[in-house]
């Protein structure tokens, strides 16, 4: 074998960067368990599962309107909602946002009896009902169901026609008779 004269060079400087490159390696670092706000069952608050409503900027007697859900009509005592989301979904995010301790889970619909809604008025209570509509629709009611204050004690038949508001033979109190 004829070497050339730059060809011991190369296996030297080929030797030196082998064993230049030799080191003993250190282990790794160790890497800390994950605290229980970012353990996996933890929920994130900026993302949703699959199929998890989001909530919209309306709202219905303080409960959020889920986003894709519209309100066909509130009124003083009810409020109707539809939208193109699935009843189960909507069923979860009324229970995430509502103390209740009774749910019926029927095969036409959920019914969610004497519920808090959290964001809403403590004293109030209502029902709210899930149940599917037309095709991809699905419809939920919320029906305030708060018990009338009782009657004082002492009170007379005029007294409380004039709370209704009307006289006692039923017409309608004018405004100045309200004092």
């Amino acid at each position: 074998m004829i070497l050339r004269s730059s060809e011991p060079l190369t296996l030297a400087l080929s030797a030196l960067l082998v064993l230049g490159c030799r080191k003993e390696s250190t282990p790794p670092a160790p890497v800390a368990a994950p605290s229980a706000s970012t353990a996996p069952d933890a929920k994130l608050v900026d993302r949703l599962a699959p199929g998890e409503l989001e909530p919209s900027t309306s709202q219905v007697f303080g409960f959020e309107v889920p986003k894709n859900m519209d309100v066909q009509g509130a009124f003083l005592e009810v409020a109707y909602l539809v939208g193109p989301v699935t009843p189960e979904a909507l069923a979860n995010y009324v229970r995430d946002r509502v103390e209740v301790d009774r749910v019926e889970i029927g095969a036409a619909s959920t019914v969610f009896s004497r519920a808090h809604i959290k964001r809403g008025a403590p004293e109030k209570l209502y029902d709210l009902v899930v149940s599917p509509g037309a095709g991809p629709l699905t419809k939920l009611e919320i029906r305030d169901v708060t018990p009338l204050p009782a009657n004082p004690p002492g009170m007379t038949q005029a007294d409380r026609w004039r709370q209704a508001g009307r006289k006692p033979d039923g017409t309608p109190l004018k405004m100045e008779e309200f004092k």
